[in-house]
């Protein structure tokens, strides 16, 4: 393999739909991809909750089993993933502690509620599970089926307080703490999962949030799925430069960009899954959400061809590989000492 295709492995979060190590995925993890999303279906994401029969037959051993094997088949160490959100989805269900919900968070201090997230992030990593996508950091002022019962009722100050303090406890137990969906989602009138949908431009983003978890080392990101006037009226958030741009300069950010599902009407906008791919890295994403199945290997192969006679994309993928490496080295899954450097 060139150094190209190892880089364009590496930027690569594909999305295992079950704790089987199928062959394409045994492939892409030999080949350099450094993260997996373990996922769940699009009826669990619907509901906010895991079937009662998931619930009932995944058991812990299970996460243990995949990902063992999983990482005793990668070249270099890996990340495993989850939508373990604090006030939204559990992937992990009733396999660790449960977050303190709503009406408790209120008010409650910072230490408790870091208390308990390192709690919940403990248990995850004896699974093998090394990143919560999550905090959900968008505050909503209106209707917004994508995100309804994945946020908190509070005003940006309180949500941006209590996210902080989850992702110290998180981060600080070994579990890499990934902020969502910048830069913040008030209102949507469609599920951009299934429409081609835009912020109103008249309802500004609020960065609040986002500006707290950076304060409190948060050590990655991940960028929304749709236009947002105000900042790009072009590009959704996980395509534009000006996005990105954004969370660099102004916030101060300089850890990990993950993008939003990059297959979803609002982030392809008619455009193939490898444009859309293309778009990101461009605009300065590191590791990408996909869908995972054997196509990703000739992905990966497009986008090392691509560098191969392309410069300055060349060095945006070496830049992004890097950056997901650094990070996959230091919540590695059973790493001893894992204390962030």
């Amino acid at each position: 393999m060139t150094e190209f295709e190892r880089d364009a492995h590496a930027v690569l979060l594909p999305v295992a739909g079950a704790l089987t190590a199928e062959p394409w995925l045994r492939d892409l993890v030999g080949r350099g991809t450094r993260a997996v999303l373990i996922g769940e279906t699009r009826a669990e994401y619907v509901a906010r909750a895991m079937t009662p029969e998931r619930r009932a037959t995944e058991s812990a051993a299970d996460f243990e089993a995949f990902t063992a094997e999983l990482a005793g088949a990668a070249a270099e160490p890996l990340l495993f993933a989850v939508d373990q959100e604090p006030w939204g989805i559990a992937r992990l269900h009733d396999l660790v502690p449960a977050f303190p919900a709503a009406d408790v968070l209120r008010g409650l201090p910072d230490e408790e509620i870091a208390a308990a997230a390192a709690a919940v992030a403990s248990a995850a990593r004896a699974l093998g599970v090394t990143v919560f996508l999550s905090p959900v950091l968008d505050v909503l002022s209106g209707e917004n089926p994508w995100l309804t019962g994945r946020t908190l009722p509070f005003g940006h100050a309180e949500v941006g307080r209590i996210a902080a303090a989850f992702v110290t406890g998180v981060q600080g137990a070994g579990v890499l703490a990934v902020a969502k969906h910048f830069p913040g989602h008030p209102e949507l009138v469609l599920d951009p999962a299934l429409h081609d949908t835009t912020l109103d431009a008249a309802v500004p983003a609020n960065l609040e949030p986002f500006r707290r978890v950076v304060a409190a080392g948060v050590r990655a990101v991940m960028t929304g799925p749709v236009v947002v006037p105000a900042i790009d009226p072009a590009e959704p958030a996980s395509t534009s430069a000006a996005t990105v741009g954004l969370l660099r300069r102004e916030l101060g950010f300089a850890g990990l960009v993950v993008s939003d599902d990059l297959d979803t009407p609002a982030t392809t906008r008619g455009r193939s899954l490898i444009g859309t791919v293309m778009a990101a890295l461009d605009a300065g994403a590191d590791l990408l959400l996909l869908p995972g199945g054997p196509e990703l290997a000739g992905l990966a192969g497009r986008i090392a061809a691509r560098a191969s006679t392309d410069d300055p994309f060349a060095a945006r993928l070496t830049e992004a590989a890097a950056r997901v490496r650094k990070t996959a080295e230091t919540f590695e899954r059973g790493r001893a000492g894992w204390a962030m450097s």
